[in-house]
């Protein structure tokens, strides 16, 4: 089409013009399409993966490793205390 052959066609005109109304609806663009495309290529991208330092990974063992000794602590500290708290109860007796 060229711009010299494009008018505003009425909305009135299209309400009552079949041949109109087809004409402004093909000059319409498909905008479920065009959304459901943009959809499913923003979901058909994988997102980048980035692999894991060395760095990272020490510091991962590190932090994991703390929570380790945290963790034994405390069944030592509660086997400790259960030991402890039998003990007294048994010498009252």
């Amino acid at each position: 089409m060229s711009a010299i052959g494009v008018e505003a066609i009425s909305p009135e005109l299209v309400l009552v013009c079949p041949e109109l109304r087809e004409e402004a609806l093909a000059a319409l663009p498909d905008v479920t399409w065009a959304s459901f495309v943009q959809t499913a290529r923003i979901r058909a991208a994988p997102a980048p993966a980035e692999a894991p330092t060395q760095a990272a990974l020490r510091g991962f063992a590190a932090d994991l490793g703390a929570s380790l000794v945290w963790a034994l602590a405390a069944v030592a500290l509660v086997i400790v205390a259960t030991l402890a708290l039998t003990l007294a109860a048994d010498a009252l007796r």
